[in-house]
C-alpha cells in the first residue's frame, strides 16, 4: 500500500493511493462474509448460503461495497498518518476494482491547515457604553404614547399631507390582468415614512378624501412580488379616509390603564428598561470588538466550502424570515448579498478560532450542561423536555447545541481575561453588531 500526497493549495491536497492486492483480497473476503450473514436465499438457511453462491449472486453489489470501504478506510488512514484534518473530498478517480488485483484511486482532500493563533489572552478591547439621558426618556415616552395613539378621521376635504394616515383601496394590473398580490382593500398607510413606492406616494399627495386616480408606475427590479418587478404597472387607487394620529393625555386614567400610579413611576420604569437595553448593547459592542480583534490578528487559510455552506445557510435563513413577513424573495439584491458574504466569512473564521482556543484551553461541555440548556429552552417554550430532546436528536442538532455552548464558554473565557476599556458609544449606530447581519431589502415596500 502506498499513499502519496501532493499539495494543491494550503487547503487542498491530491491523494494518490494504491491498495495492495493482498489487502484488497482480505477486504473482499470480509465483505463476502458480511453479505453471507445477511443473505436469505430460497433453499438455504439464513446466513448459511455458500460463499461461492453469494459471490455469484451479488458480485456487482459486493465489488461496489468493497470499493466504498477501501476508499473510506484509506482516506482516513491518510488523514491519521499524515496528521491532516480532512473535511471534504472531491474529484474521485479510480480503476475498476477486482478482488485479486491492486486498487488505485485519486481524490482531492479539502483540509483545515494548522492554525497558529496570536496571543488571545488579555486582549485590549473597547466596550461602548451609553448613559440614559432625559432626551432618551422623553423619546421613549413619546413611543409609549404612540403605542396607545388612536387614528381619528379628518372631516375637512383638504389635500393629504405628510404624517397623515390614509385609508386607501389599491389595485395593480399588467397587460390588462390584475396582480392579486398587489391589491389592497382599506389599507392604512402613513405618508412620509418611506414605506410606499415614491411615485405612488406622490400620487396620493395630490388627492383628497373620496377621490380616485389611475396612473402607471415602473416597479423596481428587486421588487419582491415577481409579477410586478421591473414592469410598468397600471395602478388605481381611491382615498377612503384621511386620518390623523391623536396621542393620549398622560393623566390618571391613562396611567391607571397601563398599570402605573404616577408619571414619575412610568418614567422610572422607562429609565430602568433603557438602562438594561443600553447594557445589552454595550455587551454586544464588546463582543463585536473582541471578534473583530481576533479576526484581524489571526491570518490563516480555510476551505472555501466552509464559507459557501455558511452563505447558503444565511441566504436560506434570510429568505425564510422574509417569507414569514409575507415577502417572497427569489433573488437577493447586491447589498444583502454583500452583507451575507461578509457575515459568512466572519462566522466561519471566528468559529475556527473558537474551536482552536477550546482545544488549547481544554474548554468543553458536559452532557448535563446540554441537558440543562434544552430544559431551559423547553420551559421558555412551554413544551415538554422529552419532546424537545427527541426533536434535537431526531434532527441531529445535539452537536450544534454543544458547539454553541462551547463557543459561549470560550467568549466568557476571553472576556474574563481581556483588558476592557469603556468608551462612549458612537453616534453612528451603523457599526453595531446587527449591521453584520443580513438586513431586510429596501424592496420591501408596500404596494
Amino acid at each position: 500500500m502506498s499513499i502519496n500526497l501532493k499539495a494543491l493549495s494550503t487547503t487542498e491536497q491530491l491523494a494518490e493511493i494504491i491498495v495492495d492486492k493482498n489487502d484488497v483480497s482480505k477486504s473482499f473476503q470480509d465483505v463476502l462474509k458480511l453479505f453471507q450473514k445477511d443473505s436469505d436465499l430460497k433453499g438455504f438457511r439464513k446466513g448459511k448460503v455458500p460463499l461461492n453462491v453469494i459471490e455469484s449472486r451479488y458480485s456487482k453489489e459486493i465489488l461496489e461495497e468493497l470499493k466504498t470501504r477501501l476508499i473510506s478506510f484509506y482516506i482516513r488512514k491518510a488523514s491519521v498518518d499524515n496528521k491532516i484534518n480532512v473535511v471534504r473530498t472531491s474529484n474521485l478517480e479510480h480503476d475498476d476494482i477486482k478482488k485479486d488485483s491492486d486498487f488505485t484511486f485519486k481524490v482531492n482532500l479539502e483540509i483545515i491547515p494548522e492554525i497558529k493563533l496570536k496571543p488571545y489572552k488579555e486582549i485590549s478591547v473597547d466596550k461602548e457604553i451609553q448613559k440614559v439621558t432625559k432626551k432618551d426618556i422623553d423619546e421613549a415616552m413619546k413611543n409609549v404614547l404612540n403605542n396607545f395613539a388612536q387614528n381619528e378621521e379628518v372631516e375637512s376635504k383638504r389635500k393629504i399631507k405628510k404624517k397623515d394616515f390614509v385609508d386607501i383601496d389599491f389595485t395593480g394590473s399588467f397587460d390588462g390582468k390584475e396582480i392579486e398580490k398587489l391589491n389592497r382593500k382599506n389599507a392604512i398607510v402613513e405618508i412620509g415614512n418611506e414605506t410606499l413606492i415614491p411615485e405612488i406616494e406622490k400620487e396620493i399627495l395630490t388627492l383628497k378624501k373620496g377621490e380616485e386616480s389611475s396612473f402607471e408606475v415602473l416597479y423596481p427590479k428587486d421588487f419582491p412580488i415577481a409579477e410586478a418587478a421591473a414592469k410598468k404597472i397600471k395602478c388605481k387607487l381611491k382615498v377612503n379616509k384621511i386620518l390623523k394620529k391623536v396621542l393620549p393625555k398622560v393623566d390618571d386614567a391613562f396611567l391607571e390603564k397601563i398599570g402605573f400610579k404616577t408619571e414619575e413611576d412610568l418614567k422610572k420604569r422607562i429609565s430602568d428598561d433603557l438602562t438594561g437595553s443600553f447594557e445589552q448593547q454595550a455587551q454586544s459592542s464588546l463582543r463585536k470588538n473582541l471578534f473583530d480583534k481576533l479576526i484581524e490578528d489571526n491570518e490563516f487559510d480555510f476551505p472555501n466550502s466552509f464559507v459557501d455552506d455558511e452563505k447558503k445557510r444565511l441566504e436560506a435563513d434570510y429568505k425564510s424570515k422574509m417569507a414569514q413577513q409575507g415577502v417572497t424573495v427569489d433573488e437577493l439584491d447586491k447589498k444583502t448579498t454583500d452583507v451575507i458574504n461578509d457575515s459568512a466569512f466572519r462566522n466561519v473564521k471566528i468559529a475556527l478560532i473558537f474551536a482552536e482556543i477550546s482545544k488549547i484551553e481544554n474548554i468543553s461541555i458536559e452532557d448535563k450542561e446540554v441537558g440543562d440548556y434544552l430544559a431551559a429552552f423547553a420551559s421558555s417554550q412551554n413544551v415538554p423536555v422529552d419532546k424537545v430532546l427527541k426533536y434535537y436528536k431526531d434532527n441531529n442538532l445535539m452537536d450544534d447545541v454543544r458547539v454553541k455552548l462551547t463557543d459561549e464558554k470560550v467568549i466568557q473565557f476571553l472576556i474574563s481575561s481581556a483588558k476592557i476599556k469603556e468608551v462612549s458609544k458612537k453616534s453612528d449606530d451603523s457599526d453595531n453588531e446587527d449591521s453584520k447581519k443580513p438586513k431586510e431589502s429596501k424592496a420591501k415596500k408596500k404596494t
